[in-house]
């Protein structure tokens, strides 16, 4: 072959190459978000001009950051070759599939009244093993959005679907979740929302309130937990559950952890020059803060500032990140606890962690959700399950800490099943520092009508148990 003629086709090979890379995802061979949107335009127009009902499913690999962390680029890939493969098969002619982005999948179908039992059928086929290990397996979350009933426009179209699949991958959802216009309201209200907060970062709105934890049988003050809170200018109290959400999705929490573990650190450093030592100092950590590769040294820096204080020092995690990255999540804890730092597993009994999980994991303390806590005294059933989990932090070595302890009858239970701690508002709303100053002076005569501890005579209160028919008494 003659040079000049190869280079023509070299160059022929070239441009259908880039054409080519300018129209399909590379992966998945599927339309890329460009290409997409030509064609749901003409759809679009079709559509309307003949009156058909459209379907926009968004798709979410949920677990794509996590494969790329275990594997690197090559797993990452085959967990969106092999969702690809499943999603593939469900589409008709005439209808459209795209990666859209990253880690998001786009498709329209035509609607009818098989719509959602197809849709559910799609989801479930994208997220099938496809011969993954069970670590492996996709993740996905779905969001719908229909045309022309939600809107006519193709980016609201997107958007809303888009917003759907949020909702679907906060709720876990395994069917795609249908749009709804509170969505719209609510994410324009968390943006507005996400501009205040970074503002309350700026101009110290944030503010620390502490609650004491008790121990159930001598009424000793344990420790003390630090609570972040917000009082917006305008809206009041914003609840810790709403801006600490937006924190994480606006990459704001490790602003906040760090603001509320030195607000501590320094509220402490001041009771001890009154006289008033806590043995424990807990404060919160979600799962985006113990993800971040700094987390650990963050952490030392601030207990290195304050070196009396610091090894009091406790963080309380949830059981969400040992549920996503077992592996992440002892390593964090493991190196926490290297510094002198005790851990807490928060809120636990809400993912079902078993007893192998949490066997070896360097904890020093579990606490007991407040939902099991609420009424246990007037629930057999509630007193087992707690039980339950007193037993197996004991033979664990963990101490147990109730939360949300609210009434006398609920206390009375908790002792009763062997609870060595408790923290809720029968003892002490959360409360500035200088009134956690005035609770702690008064503590002494308040826990007598708990009939805890001593005072005067020296007697001892005494403890109701009972058999405990596995493990004896409690």
């Amino acid at each position: 072959m003659k040079t000049g003629m190869r280079e023509t086709l070299d160059e022929d090979f070239r441009i259908r190459l880039q054409d080519y890379g300018l129209q399909f995802d590379p992966t998945t061979g599927m339309a890329n978000q460009a290409s997409f949107r030509r064609s749901l335009r003409e759809v679009l127009e079709t559509a309307g001009q003949f009156g058909q009902e459209l379907s926009l499913l968004w798709i979410d690999v949920l677990n794509l950051r996590r494969e790329y962390s275990i594997g690197g680029d090559e797993a990452a890939e085959r967990l969106i070759q092999k969702v690809a493969d499943g999603l593939r098969p469900w589409i008709d002619p005439g209808e459209l599939i795209c990666r859209f982005s990253e880690q998001s999948f786009v498709l329209v179908l035509r609607r009818d009244e098989r719509t959602m039992m197809r849709l559910n059928l799609i989801l479930d086929a994208g997220s099938h093993n496809h011969g993954f290990s069970a670590e492996g397996k996709p993740e996905l979350a779905g969001g719908v959005a229909f045309f022309p009933e939600h809107t006519t426009e193709l980016d609201d179209l997107i958007r809303f679907a888009s917003l759907a699949a949020v909702g679907g991958a906060r709720t876990r959802s395994h069917a795609p979740v249908t749009f709804a216009p509170v969505m719209n309201s609510a994410i324009l209200l968390e943006r507005e929302l996400e501009t205040d907060l970074r503002n309350a970062l700026r101009g110290n709105q944030l503010s620390l309130v502490y609650q004491p934890q008790i121990d159930l049988v001598t009424g000793n003050i344990l420790g003390v937990e630090g609570l972040t809170r917000w009082n917006h200018p305008v809206r009041g109290a914003v609840s810790p559950a709403q801006f600490i959400a937006i924190a994480e999705q606006s990459n704001l929490i490790d602003e906040i952890f760090t603001h509320s573990l030195r607000r501590l650190l320094v509220d402490a450093a001041r009771w001890r020059q009154l006289g008033v030592i806590m043995p424990v100092l807990a404060v919160n950590a979600s799962a985006a803060n113990v993800r971040n590769e700094n987390f650990v040294s963050m952490v030392q820096r601030e207990i290195e500032a304050n070196p009396p204080i610091g090894s009091q020092l406790d963080i309380e995690v949830t059981e969400s990140l040992m549920m996503d990255d077992e592996t992440l999540f002892v390593e964090r804890l493991t190196a926490l606890r290297n510094i002198g730092v005790k851990v807490t597993l928060d809120d636990f009994g809400t993912r079902y962690t078993g007893f192998n999980a949490l066997k070896g994991l360097p904890l020093n303390t579990m606490k007991i959700d407040k939902c099991f806590v609420h009424g246990i005294d007037r629930s057999t059933q509630a007193q087992s399950l707690c039980r339950t989990i007193v037993t197996m932090a004991r033979h664990l070595n963990l101490a147990t800490i109730a939360e949300g302890v609210e009434t006398a009858g609920e206390l009375r239970a908790l002792r009763k099943i062997g609870c060595l701690g408790g923290q809720g508002y029968l003892f002490q709303r959360p409360v500035a520092s200088q009134k956690f100053l005035e609770f702690v002076k008064s503590w002494p005569r308040q826990k007598l009508v708990f009939e805890m501890g001593t005072y005067g005579d020296g007697d001892e209160a005494a403890v109701e148990v009972e058999a405990d028919p596995l493990f004896g008494v409690v």
